[in-house]
């Protein structure tokens, strides 16, 4: 009998879950195409930025916690985050739009994830797991056109960061990510 009442506080939670926090408006989206992990952690994040515990994040407690990630928000670019996160219209994001918002970005840095992961391969030439200077400076001169040698060893001397003679996965992985963010390394 005892697991059954488990499963009826695990329904009723499920539940709750479903609803929007104020109880009155229909979801946008079902809570039910999420893992209870993906579910718990959204929600330790969406409470994070709701400060006012309204059960919505509107554009001041948005803007906070977008200064308080290091970053330095617009008023237009925060203005355009919820517009596109907020389905229902009311100009602040509720929690099942929060999710929505949530499980792209997941599934975006999984998909960029994977593309790092082929850029390290054609740079692993010896498939070692590491990339080797002169590995490097190959790839860079072949798909990169980069011939100059100072800015060669410069690059691979920034990027070993462990100064070990070879650049790891992780090592790579901020090089791209820098690199693909950053317009004026070459």
């Amino acid at each position: 009998m005892r697991p059954s009442h488990h499963l009826s506080m695990s329904s009723a939670k499920f539940s709750q879950d479903l609803q929007s926090d104020d109880g009155t408006q229909p979801l946008i989206t079902k809570l039910d195409k999420y893992t209870p992990e993906e579910l718990k952690e959204y929600r330790q994040v969406f409470n994070m930025f709701d400060t006012d515990r309204s059960g919505a994040i509107g554009l001041d407690e948005l803007e906070n916690a977008i200064t308080n990630l290091g970053m330095d928000p617009k008023q237009v670019d925060l203005e355009m985050l919820i517009k596109e996160a907020d389905k229902r219209g009311n100009h602040q994001i509720d929690f099942d739009e929060f999710c929505e918002v949530m499980k792209t970005m997941s599934e975006k840095t999984q998909s960029w994830n994977e593309v790092i992961k082929e850029c390290f391969t054609v740079f692993d030439r010896s498939e070692n797991g590491l990339i080797s200077k002169r590995d490097f400076e190959f790839v860079l001169r072949e798909l990169g056109h980069i011939t100059n040698n100072n800015l060669l060893d410069e690059l691979f001397l920034e990027y070993d960061v462990d100064s070990d003679g070879f650049i790891d996965f992780d090592e790579f992985s901020f090089l791209v990510k820098n690199y693909l963010t950053d317009d004026d390394v070459f």
